[in-house]
């Protein structure tokens, strides 16, 4: 069973609690009876919120941001079998990808499941 983007994004948050970082989810949309619902294409009046900017700020422990956008895999039916692809990434949430990397002291990538981050920071912290 592949998880949801929202039960990666806890499995995500959880982790990030247990290892102490600061942290925030910002919140472009919201769950309503299991449904996301995104903001942005509902209301005219919410057009400060933009559903491309990624999904998480993370102060990393060296005193830099990271921003992750975190996608889920997909399932997906081929040739009769069912099998993973990774979810779509926008021309917008690239855009905001490159134009956050190049801020001094800042990163931003897009991560496929909770691991992949994790593994991100580790790797991004041990540079130090």
């Amino acid at each position: 069973m592949i998880p949801t983007e929202k039960q990666e994004w806890e499995k995500l948050a959880n982790i990030l609690k247990a290892n102490q970082y600061k942290f925030t989810h910002i919140a472009n949309e919201i769950w309503i009876s299991g449904k996301v619902w995104m903001l942005v294409n509902k209301s005219k009046k919410l057009q400060w919120l933009n559903k491309w900017f990624p999904d998480y700020c993370i102060i990393l422990k060296r005193w830099s941001l990271l921003f992750v956008e975190l996608k889920r895999q997909r399932k997906r039916l081929k040739s009769g079998k069912i099998w993973s692809s990774p979810s779509v990434i926008s021309k917008e949430q690239i855009e905001w990808i490159n134009a956050l990397n190049n801020i001094p002291n800042i990163e931003a990538h897009i991560c496929y499941w909770a691991d992949e981050a994790i593994e991100l920071i580790l790797r991004l912290e041990s540079i130090v």
